[in-house]
């Protein structure tokens, strides 16, 4: 057994239960108060994931059915999947990137219409670059190899290896810019709501170190893909010009299978998170919602707020 399915074997489940806490604890919250996840972040910060998940699930069920037969219809239904989930990954990422660039760089609150936009662009762009996989063949495989993506004709492969590494670095590249960018917004930003804060009373100066906190901490989802993804590309690069690096190949296991990880503790180091618990703790001890709550926790806030 190689070093790399050894990393696959003992890694992915460990994402996937990161993963899975925290899509549990984001169905428990709207559960006791559908106001706690009534933001467009809460929701992306959810199906990021589920592409963890999914794409944990992905790489698991490929390194424990490793005798699948290339061609058959069964590994070609697990080469999509997997395909599926890591094309899912990146742009669900750059959604949440334009989401967080909407916020504090252009300054614009996110409703239903905007949303409804970046769900729907985000969704033709997966399935559409899916569609590209499964037309060049990706989804069956080479002949004579492991049950693993790719094409047998030289050219679709290397152009199947040079989109999927291009999306990664496209995804990256993305994240650091948005990251950058928003940063150096952020007393615009303040300066923005800054008229919100005051009409809801109570310490100015607190309230804009809590929001800040709030954009700093919501800058970890995007740029845990600094971690999962570069390996992945470095690694799908080589393999394209007819190099295969097993250091590479080790340190993508390795990275591609913290994705759940990193997206479970940048969700435990939310502020918005600690808010959304304490008021759902709040709400299930006294049974019952006051509007002095909704201002402490968030529901009034500029955070990307739903109208």
């Amino acid at each position: 057994m190689s070093t790399p399915v050894k990393i696959n074997l003992i890694i992915n489940p460990i994402g996937m239960a990161f993963a899975s806490i925290v899509i549990i604890s984001i169905a428990g919250l709207a559960i006791i108060n559908r106001r706690l996840t009534n933001r467009m972040t809460v929701r992306l910060v959810a199906a990021i994931a589920l592409t963890d998940l999914l794409a944990h699930v992905g790489e698991y069920y490929a390194v424990t059915h490793g005798s699948l037969v290339v061609g058959t219809a069964h590994c070609t239904a697990v080469n999509g999947f997997r395909l599926f989930a890591r094309t899912f990954y990146c742009w669900v990422n750059m959604a949440i990137c334009l989401h967080i660039y909407r916020s504090l760089v252009l300054i614009k609150k996110t409703n239903w219409k905007s949303e409804v936009y970046i769900w729907t662009a985000t969704a033709v762009l997966v399935i559409t670059e899916t569609l590209i996989y499964y037309g060049i063949g990706a989804f069956t495989g080479q002949a004579k190899r492991n049950c693993n993506p790719g094409v047998d004709d030289y050219t679709k492969h290397l152009a199947f290896l040079l989109l999927q590494s291009l999306t990664n670095l496209l995804t990256i590249a993305v994240c650091i810019f948005t990251t950058v960018k928003s940063h150096g917004n952020l007393n615009k930003w303040i300066d923005a709501v800054s008229a919100t804060i005051t009409e809801q009373g109570g310490d100015r100066d607190q309230l804009i170190r809590e929001r800040k906190k709030i954009a700093f901490r919501s800058f970890l989802y995007p740029l845990s893909t600094c971690i999962t993804l570069p390996f992945e590309a470095f690694f799908l690069i080589a393999n394209g010009s007819g190099k295969m690096v097993i250091e590479l190949a080790i340190l993508m296991a390795l990275t591609t299978g913290l994705s759940g990880i990193l997206t479970a503790l940048a969700f435990a180091v939310d502020p918005i998170t600690h808010n959304a618990f304490k008021s759902a703790y709040s709400q299930i001890k006294h049974r019952n919602i006051y509007k002095k709550e909704d201002n402490i926790f968030g529901f009034t806030n500029d955070d990307i707020q739903l109208k």
